[in-house]
Order: C-alpha cells, then structure tokens, then sequence
C-alpha cells in the first residue's frame, strides 16, 4: 500500500497530460504512481479541490488547518505508472509551526530548511522513497494550505511534445541534473502541477 495518497477535484481526463492513466473503480478514479495513488472520489470534488491523506493517519486529523482524508483502500488490479511524486507543495504564514504538525501528525521529521531571500523551505519525506511534503513558508499566506504537485517522470521529453503549448519551456531545476516544466492552467488539471525528470 502506498503510504500517501492525494485526493483530487474535478475530471480525472486531463491528468493523461501529465503521464498518468486514471482506472475506474468503486471509490472512484485511481492512478497509482511508485510512491502515491491519487484519487478522483466517486462523489467527485469541485475543480482545485486538493486534500491529503496518510496511510495510518485518521481521517480529520489536523495538519496545521489542514485536514487529514480518510485514506480509502485500494482496489487490487489498479495498475502503476513509472512516475512518481517528487514533491507535495504546503504553503503556511510559519515554517517552525506546520513542520512542527507535520512532524506530529506523520510522524516524518523535518530533514531540512533551505532559505532563498525572504521564502524558507521545510522538507519531510513520508516514508523510503516516498513523497517529499515541501513546507513553504510566504509571509503573504493567510492560512496553511495544500497548493500543488511536481511528478518525476522518466517520460518527461515525450510528455512535453505531446502537450505542446499546455506546459512551460523547460527550465533547469533547483536539484542538480534535473529539468522541470509547468503545466500551463488552461491543461484543466485545476492545481498547480510540474513535471519533472527523474
């Protein structure tokens, strides 16, 4: 069982932009990365709409304002792309006190701050190998909130031709060796997303 999994509004369609392959089942649409399954709930959430929820981690649970998802069981059969989530995106007013929730509600520690200019960064990851929680902190944010995604994807060359005008030129991203390229609004995922090489 994949440890996190990200509750998403709206059209599960438009995600084949970004390398995945949605399946139809009970509790709704599913695509399974390496590290994490994303879900369109069967009573479907409206466009923008981007929750969390963490394998053990009760329903409700509050991570700093945000509330925990339940986390659904998964369907045998629903097979896995070689994408993976890099990244989750939490922006908050205060690094010290939502690292400090994420800390207590995963039980994931903080492995550690980056500072650019006025914007400080917190990264925990849940799980070996598994997906990174980017704590960003902005003195501009009123409330903690979800914001968006980055996918790694061995297909990044070939997703990018085929989306066209939909996604960013690439550019070099902050890790090493890496390129990354945004998805443009009008693609219809309704959050912000990136994809990234591997």
């Amino acid at each position: 069982m994949k440890p996190v999994q990200l509750i998403i509004g709206g059209s599960p369609s438009p995600w084949v932009l970004a390398g995945l392959s949605p399946q139809g089942s009970p509790v709704g649409s599913l695509a399974s990365t390496s590290n994490a399954t994303l879900v369109w709930p069967a009573e479907e959430l409206p466009p923008g709409a981007l929750e969390i929820a963490f394998d053990g981690v009760q329903a409700g649970a509050d991570l700093d304002g945000i509330e925990c998802a339940d986390f659904v069981s998964i369907p045998d059969g629903v097979k896995s792309s070689n994408s993976l989530i890099d990244h989750v995106v939490l922006l908050t007013n205060s690094l010290d006190r939502t690292c400090e929730a994420v800390t207590e509600v995963t039980g994931c520690p903080l492995k550690r701050v980056r500072e650019v200019g006025q914007v400080r960064q917190g990264f925990h990851r849940v799980g070996e190998g598994g997906v990174i929680l980017e704590v960003v902190e902005r003195a501009d944010v009123l409330r903690t909130s979800l914001w968006g995604l980055v996918i790694a994807t061995p297909s990044f060359d070939d997703l990018l031709h085929s989306a066209g005008d939909l996604v960013s030129e690439p550019r070099d991203a902050v890790q090493p060796g890496r390129r990354i390229s945004t998805v443009k609004a009008g693609a219809g995922l309704g959050i912000p997303v990136a994809l990234m090489t591997p």
